[in-house]
């Protein structure tokens, strides 16, 4: 495609680079349909040889130009890189020369095609008693919940709207958000991001959903399953550690062989293709990161295992990612705009299964950690430590042993920069590290033991403005700010040196560019984390600090936290503004039949109202006829030691009636291993198998055994409660031993409560009860997961009758499949259920 430009738009070009005088200017031009440029904006302005190169401001579609002074309109190695990152992102390239008469085309942008909406009757047809899915997927029966949906989702697609579905278990919400989501991508030529919180619910879609689509839609289409950079093994920094193994610790040398042989194998190079397990020490040295990173500069850049998997998702339909690369992707857009370190190509439809974890993710995607060992981690690479000799040591031996004699005023430069002032800093700072840290794990360490913030030898402690005012603060914050003020004099060192090895010729380059790249990489880790302290010096009020203290095998250790305390402008104008179709989906996204909780957490309240649906779909299971939903009246309160013999008694009787096949979650760690430990004999005399988290492997291999065994029970806490799908007989009891509050001296769910009374709120109301019921209903939700399941839900909290708040929680289960009786009434009725089923 030639690139042509409107007399307008040459003129308004040729006065931007007269008004700064011949030098280089960065443009954004706009196209008309037929691929002529009718306008453009100068955004920065530079020299004679370069300009900054800002991104952040063109989207697919446009073109990116500058001018270059010569009139030689070759490009550079920079411009290459920059063409590549706006290729990536459907966004053009030129070079032009001052007169806007010559324009060299390195990349054209990407043209769409014109939007084809999405026609309700083709999508009724693929989900009817005789289409697509009836013809070849087993058991298949037309539900019109999974239609409603699939029209929802297909609706906003159309108009450019923000979907809130509730599909209640049941629907088959994967596929009727799928197969509009596929068929849009076909006909519009527009990719589509699916988002999940769990792995599993991303195995059903790339091993099941998407490849029955594949196997069947009239129209073929490819589809990628997503992971972040440190999943892939970087060629250069392996080939590295093998020319020089001193950079390796020699007691991971095993590893580092079976890795390298793994290497020449591998289609992939990701981890999870890997047939073991590395410690993760190892493969931190090892896999690819983005401030690590020559990108095309890379000798390795053509065989680069994440570039590939990046290559394979720009040329994707459908990409399906989990919340946190999501949000990770998003930031970086946010801050950088198109730049290389963002992860997901461009993208104009996205879904978010699983919503109800969005505020949590974006939480989690925005907070900060800084420990002693994350510091010394970055130290250790650097310098000598622990077994290897560090980059900048072997740096200056190879550049000594590369350079040719008559520029040995160049070595002592380069040298005595590295010998004379950033080994003795790195080591200073180790020093400090040490210090710091150590001496606030000490003061923890004697606040814990003093103090009721004691659980299993952790503590956390929020920083407030009463804590602000003690002495304690004062000298933590002239510690963390002296670290800090240390970190950026290490980071503008290495910065300095990288620019005083530019003068190497290019030969020698070559040979040392990696443990270069390597080391600019960590001070910038070191900028970063020196900005990270600085926000936690602050007093900010839009953030939560707090302190982590925990006790280890090799003593107390100490973490520097910080987290938004509000999320939801943030996901508005991050991921809700620029994005033109969201759906949020999930089984359980409402309280009380409202989204209204939803909304105020994850900015869709401040939505202009014409761009939001909302669709709340029961489930179609006939939960009066499937299951029993039980409530004692007479136990003791939850929150009483006198609770606790009552619930082991209770759990035993339960556990007796349904003869196993049950799940008993907790909220609290230490009250699943006290119930464990009281019942565990009595229910293995009963030939009942016993499981219990943290014992006898992961959660993948006590859900394996769990499902093999017709009479198991499996303790568990939070990480069972959802994401868990255990269909048929196997499991069918789930007992509810209290109900899932949050615990209330967690730091942030403090904070948090604190904003919302400030605000004139009551945060019991409108956070803590609305956390806990949706977080029970997922737990009610791993009972019944397909229409010949059949169970009893088990909910030993006698505050869901007795407080005023447990009507809510009544609420949000099947009221029609509800008991509430005294505790013999309640076993007497599950005696019947599962005699009648049986």
């Amino acid at each position: 495609m030639p690139a042509t430009f409107s007399t307008d738009c040459s003129a308004l070009i040729r006065f931007e680079i007269k008004q700064a005088r011949g030098n280089e200017v960065f443009f954004i031009a706009c196209l008309d349909d037929n691929g002529v440029m009718v306008s453009a904006e100068a955004i920065a302005r530079g020299n004679k040889h370069a300009v900054p190169a800002i991104l952040s401001r063109a989207s697919a579609g446009q073109m990116v130009l500058h001018n270059h002074p010569s009139g030689e309109l070759i490009p550079s190695d920079a411009d290459l890189d920059l063409a590549s990152i706006c290729g990536n992102n459907g966004i053009g390239f030129g070079i032009i020369d001052n007169d806007c008469q010559r324009c060299y085309l390195v990349v054209a942008p990407h043209t769409p095609r014109t939007g084809e909406r999405l026609n309700f009757d083709e999508l009724e047809k693929v989900f009817g008693s005789d289409g697509m899915l009836a013809k070849h997927l087993k058991g298949y029966e037309k539900r019109d919940e999974q239609v409603r949906m699939a029209f929802s989702v297909a609706t906003a697609f159309n108009d450019n709207t923000v979907a809130l579905i509730e599909a209640g278990t049941g629907t088959g919400k994967s596929l009727a958000y799928l197969v509009p989501a596929l068929l849009w991508a076909m006909r519009n030529d527009q990719r589509v991001v699916i988002s999940t919180n769990t792995i599993n619910l991303q195995e059903q879609l790339i091993k099941k959903d998407i490849p029955l689509l594949q196997r069947h839609a009239a129209t073929e289409f490819t589809a990628c399953l997503v992971k972040g950079r440190g999943n892939y093994l970087c060629l250069r920094k392996l080939g590295g550690v093998l020319d020089e193994p001193s950079l390796f610790p020699d007691s991971a040398s095993e590893e580092l062989q079976a890795i390298a042989a793994w290497s020449e194998t591998t289609r992939s190079g990701c981890l999870s293709d890997l047939s073991f397990h590395p410690a993760w020490e190892v493969w931190d040295d090892l896999r690819c990161e983005a401030d690590q990173c020559g990108r095309s500069r890379c000798p390795e850049f053509n065989r680069c295992f994440f570039y590939k998997a990046r290559r394979d998702a720009a040329s994707a339909r459908l990409l399906v990612v989990n919340h946190a690369l999501l949000l990770a992707d998003i930031a970086l857009r946010r801050e950088s705009g198109y730049d290389a370190v963002a992860i997901l190509p461009p993208f104009s439809r996205l879904i978010i299964d699983e919503a109800h974890h969005l505020e949590e993710a974006a939480t989690g995607a925005l907070s900060v950690r800084i420990s002693r060992a994350g510091l010394m981690k970055q130290l250790s690479r650097l310098a000598p430590s622990g077994g290897r000799a560090g980059i900048l040591s072997v740096l200056n031996t190879k550049i000594g042993k590369e350079l040719p004699e008559e520029l040995d005023a160049l070595y002592q430069e380069l040298s005595g920069l590295i010998e004379a002032a950033l080994l003795p800093q790195v080591h200073e700072l180790a020093g400090a590290v040490d210090r710091e840290l150590d001496w606030l794990a000490q003061a923890l360490q004697g606040e814990m033991q003093q103090g009721d913030d004691q659980r299993g030898g952790e503590l956390k402690r929020r920083i407030t403005a009463e804590v602000r005012a003690t002495p304690f603060w004062h000298e933590l914050e002239t510690r963390l700010k002296r670290l800090g003020e240390q970190l950026q004099e290490l980071a503008d060192g290495l910065g300095a040196l990288d620019r005083a090895a530019a003068k190497l010729p290019d030969t020698v380059m070559q040979a040392v560019n990696g443990l270069l790249t390597d080391a600019f990489g960590i001070g910038q880790r070191l900028v970063a984390i020196s900005r990270e302290l600085a926000w936690f010096c602050t007093d900010d009020p839009e953030a939560c600090c707090w302190l982590e203290a925990k006790q280890t095998s090799r003593g107390s250790q100490a973490t520097v936290c910080v987290a938004p305390l509000d999320v939801a402008e943030t996901i508005k104008t991050a991921l809700l503004d620029p994005i033109p179709t969201v759906v949020l989906t999930s089984a359980t996204l409402t309280v009380g039949g409202s989204f209204g909780y939803l909304r105020r957490r994850t900015g869709l309240d401040l939505l202009e109202s014409e761009r939001l649906q909302e669709l709340a779909l029961a489930s179609p299971f006939d939960y009066a006829e499937q299951s029993l939903v039980a409530i004692p009246r007479d136990l003791p309160d939850p929150t009483s030691f006198a609770f606790r013999q009552p619930l082991a008694d209770a759990v035993l009787r339960a556990i007796s009636i349904s003869q196993g096949g049950a799940f008993v979650l907790f909220t609290s760690f230490d009250l699943l291993r006290q119930t464990h430990a009281a019942l565990k004999a009595e229910l293995e005399n009963q030939g009942i198998t016993v499981l219990r988290q943290g014992e006898g492997g992961g959660r993948h291999q006590l859900l394996a055994r769990f499902r093999k065994e017709q009479h198991a029970v499996l303790f568990g806490t939070d990480s069972f409660w959802e994401g868990v799908d255990v269909k048929g007989d196997a499991l069918r009891l789930v007992v509810i031993a209290r109900l899932p509050f949050q615990v209330p001296t967690e730091p942030i769910q403090q904070a948090r409560a604190e904003r919302i009374t400030s605000l004139g709120g009551d945060p019991f109301r409108e956070m803590s009860v609305p956390q806990a019921v949706l977080k029970l209903r997922q737990g009610f939700g791993r009972l019944i997961r397909s229409r010949t399941d059949r169970g009893a839900v088990l909910i030993l909290d006698s505050r869901m009758v007795t407080k005023n708040y447990g009507a809510r929680f009544r609420k949000s289960l099947p009221e029609a499949a509800q008991l509430i009786a005294p505790l013999d009434q309640v076993f007497s009725r599950m005696e019947q259920f599962f005699q009648s089923w049986h």
